[in-house]
């Protein structure tokens, strides 16, 4: 899974760069949207994790989804220092008022 991730990560980049060259060389606006959208999928991503949780909170309480489709988001909630820890725990809580989330050994997510 390690391998897989550094894998896309450099292809990420990778792509991340030729786009800028053909913003640069060629000034192709397609590119520039493409750049803007590469971009902001992955804010996105993370921004989603909060409304997900309170979504599931509600209807999927053992979080199931959410702990498949943000497992990466979890791991850095879970292993990360302890301000990104507060910060996320703080985020996810905001649209549950009365849930408590718990986070078992797996890193799976459920709501009580």
């Amino acid at each position: 899974m390690n391998i897989l991730l550094a894998v896309l990560a450099a292809a990420f980049a990778a792509f991340c760069v030729w786009l800028i060259v053909r913003i640069v060389n060629r000034r192709e606006r397609w590119a520039k949207w493409m750049l803007a959208t590469m971009l902001l999928l992955p804010v996105l991503y993370v921004t989603s994790f909060g409304p997900a949780c309170w979504i599931s909170s509600r209807l999927q309480p053992s979080g199931t989804i959410v702990s498949t489709v943000y497992s990466p988001v979890i791991r850095v909630w879970v292993e990360g220092p302890l301000t990104i820890q507060e910060l996320m725990s703080r985020y996810v809580q905001v649209g549950m008022p009365g849930h408590r989330v718990t986070i078992d050994g797996g890193y799976g997510v459920e709501f009580k």
